[in-house]
């Protein structure tokens, strides 16, 4: 076996073009669903606000989750590659369960 010590390892930080190129249509991708998922949160709190008799509870749970929405946008904006996964893959199936697809 060889002693490799003084041999710098590969960097796989870096990505090709093309890598980058997938990295922010995933990137703008899982924003959108953020977006789509605080945009539903927006309308569902502004028809219970509407509604004849709002239910305080509910109104609570909904601003909530914009907020969470919200600060999870923001924070996809600037997350190192696990932790945008990891939002894109929440939003991704809480924009599915949302949307009953």
């Amino acid at each position: 076996m060889h002693d490799n010590a003084g041999i710098p390892e590969p960097d796989h930080s870096e990505t090709s073009p093309a890598g980058d190129e997938r990295q922010s249509i995933d990137h703008d991708a899982a924003l959108e669903k953020v977006r789509a998922v605080a945009g539903w949160y927006r309308q569902a709190i502004f028809q219970e606000r509407q509604s004849g008799a709002p239910d305080s509870a509910r109104l609570e749970q909904l601003m909530a989750a914009l907020q969470k929405s919200v600060a999870d946008q923001r924070a996809r904006e600037d997350a190192g590659p696990e932790e945008a996964a990891r939002i894109a893959a929440e939003y991704e199936a809480l924009y599915t369960e949302l949307m009953g697809e």
